[in-house]
């Protein structure tokens, strides 16, 4: 590379050596001739002239910097802080919630999207029990809480199935404690109830996945997904008490195999929330045996929640946050696409009747004319605005001529017309089956011109990897079931006869 450097750059002082030496030469007889009129003038002319010259290779030396510089890097300034990020993107999806035109959806997400901004300000922390209805949730709730705990207003729609409290832990503010039905309780409303208890996880800023035993598929499968999802986890490995220390040393390394990948192994955690009694033997002072109750073993568990609040507290409620807010953004977008295609799909038939009308009025002897029959500029128009997309009437037009090429060049209007032609003249005369079948033609064709844009703006302006003859092929092929091709000959000889 630096030879090749060097090389250009020796020819290229060459060159600039040739053409000083020409340009002195140039000069000189410039000079040479007006002198022998008037020495002065000479002067001032070839002045003017090194002036002139000294201008010009200043600015070819500027635009020569500008054009060899090395790019600039475009700078996009994020927030540094992750809470503002989390407030910009729950401000995008609110913008996207304002957009919905129906009501129950737009209010449903509103309330979401208001909740997190409360939570945002309030800067409350979620902590949620998450697991089988037989590990253990809620004593382990239970031990946690001590006598410091008071009861608050469960989420709504879970009162029934969900417990809220708040807990004072050192160093912060507020905690709230959720306990969650069991994964598998056994009633009827077992389902309904085990997709509670995953929304809730979902929630949390911190959740405490409780077990018992190695991982089950149950289990493990909820693990993964909530782990995946960026959820931050603690495994809970409870009724330790009911095992001997070789068994649980064996299920704590299974467990910490099981979840590599997942799991930090310091994000496993043993506890015994409420130990199995014990028996005392009789004594010669007693003359029966007497019932001990342990206190819970918890302490692993409250060490390590502090650990992590102290050290990840504002983050986590900030990431759970973004997340929460990007999956309102994703419902949001969804019933946005549900709510587009409907607006879209309506645009395409009114306007594939506009122009299968005009064409069976007056019918014109070459119906591959697709850029005044099948494909209409205002359609296209209309179509980007659904999708907020400005079109102005002159990209519009060179659109619809180039579908309308493509579809020329793929010999489906000549298609078109013989498949509708053929369900057309067994019903009517042929006369009138005539401009029918060109009325239906264009209608049909437009059709497939309006949805093909319709997958041009949904794929933000691309016709995709195999260009728009492969679209227009898609559609062709979508649009031309026997049973769809029935309804749109019925349509057409209701609405063009």
């Amino acid at each position: 590379m630096r030879r090749s450097v060097l090389l250009l750059s020796a020819i290229a002082l060459f060159i600039t050596f040739i053409l000083l030496l020409a340009t002195l030469s140039t000069l000189g007889q410039i000079y040479s001739a007006i002198a022998a009129f008037s020495p002065l003038l000479a002067q001032a002319v070839i002045t003017l002239l090194i002036l002139l010259l000294i201008a010009a290779l200043a600015a070819l030396s500027y635009y020569l910097w500008l054009f060899l510089r090395p790019k600039r890097k475009r700078v996009v300034t994020l927030p540094d802080d992750r809470s503002d990020t989390a407030a910009m993107s729950l401000q995008s999806s609110q913008q996207q919630i304002a957009q919905i035109e129906d009501e129950i959806a737009k209010q449903a997400l509103a309330a979401k999207s208001q909740n997190l901004a409360q939570k945002l300000s309030s800067r409350t922390f979620q902590m949620v029990v998450f697991g089988l209805g037989s590990a253990g949730k809620t004593a382990l709730v239970n031990a946690l809480l001590g006598e410091m705990a008071t009861p608050v207003e469960a989420t709504l729609g879970t009162t029934q199935t969900a417990h809220t409290y708040r807990i004072a832990l050192p160093s912060q503010e507020e905690i709230l404690i959720t306990d969650t039905p069991g994964l598998l309780e056994a009633s009827e409303w077992g389902e309904a109830r085990a997709q509670m208890a995953k929304e809730l996880a979902a929630s949390a800023d911190l959740l405490l996945f409780v077990i018992d035993n190695d991982l089950h598929r149950v289990e493990y499968e909820p693990l993964a997904v909530l782990s995946k999802m960026g959820k931050r986890l603690l495994l809970v490995f409870n009724k330790i008490d009911r095992y001997l220390p070789e068994e649980k040393e064996q299920i704590i390394q299974r467990l910490k195999e099981r979840t590599q990948g997942l799991l930090h192994p310091e994000d496993i955690v043993t506890t015994a929330a409420k130990p199995a009694p014990i028996t005392l033997p009789a004594t010669s002072e007693t003359a029966i045996s007497e019932t001990f109750q342990p206190e819970p073993d918890i302490a692993n568990l409250s060490d390590r929640i502090i650990t992590v609040l102290r050290t990840e507290g504002s983050d986590l409620i900030a990431n759970n946050l973004l997340l929460q807010s990007q999956r309102v953004s994703d419902d949001a977008k969804a019933l946005l696409t549900v709510q587009r295609q409907q607006q879209a799909d309506a645009i395409v038939d009114r306007y594939q009747w506009i122009g299968g009308g005009v064409l069976a009025a007056t019918p014109l002897p070459v119906v591959d004319m697709l850029a005044t029959a099948a494909v209409n500029a205002q359609m296209v128009v209309e179509l980007g605005q659904v999708y907020g997309i400005e079109v102005s009437i002159e990209e519009a037009k060179q659109l619809a001529v180039s579908l309308a090429k493509t579809m020329a060049g793929l010999s489906i209007a000549k298609g078109v017309m013989k498949m509708l032609a053929l369900g057309l003249q067994m019903n009517i005369t042929t006369a009138l089956a005539s401009k029918l079948v060109q009325g239906a033609s264009a209608a049909y064709l437009t059709r497939i011109a309006g949805k093909s844009f319709i997958a041009y703006f949904q794929a933000n302006q691309d016709w995709g990897d195999g260009g728009i003859q492969a679209e227009v092929e898609r559609q062709y092929q979508l649009n031309r079931r026997d049973e769809f091709v029935k309804q749109f000959l019925n349509s057409a000889l209701q609405k063009l006869s």
